[in-house]
């Protein structure tokens, strides 16, 4: 397991989330697999802490580093994208009241990921 700190600035900030990373025996040729095992309240990432990033799917190289997936994904944490949704549910929060949704995640930021 590794861990990646909440980006400052974004409501995830001074939280530290668990991450579960698996390399396939296909690796460096297929990504790895990886996921959250802090809960986490984000709308690109759902309720099994699967993660929706490009790179970890089709845009995904053999030249890329676990170092530059997990800044990829901390960069993630910094700007939410509601209209590529995991979480439905949490996408349309965002959407329907943006102010709300970001005081839920420092909300579960401050209670599951304070390490």
């Amino acid at each position: 397991d590794v861990t990646i700190e909440g980006p400052g600035g974004s409501p995830f900030e001074h939280g530290i989330f668990k991450l579960e990373l698996f390399l396939p025996e296909e690796y460096p040729m297929a990504p790895p697999k990886v996921r959250f095992l802090t809960k986490i309240y984000h709308p690109n990432i759902d309720k099994l802490g699967r993660i929706c990033l490009d790179i970890l799917k089709d845009k995904w190289s053999p030249a890329l580093q676990i170092r530059t997936v997990l800044l990829s994904i901390q960069a993630l944490l910094s700007a939410p994208n509601p209209d590529d949704p995991l979480a439905t549910d949490v996408a349309r929060h965002y959407k329907e009241d943006e102010g709300a949704a970001l005081g839920v995640s420092r909300e579960w930021t401050r209670v599951y990921a304070s390490g």
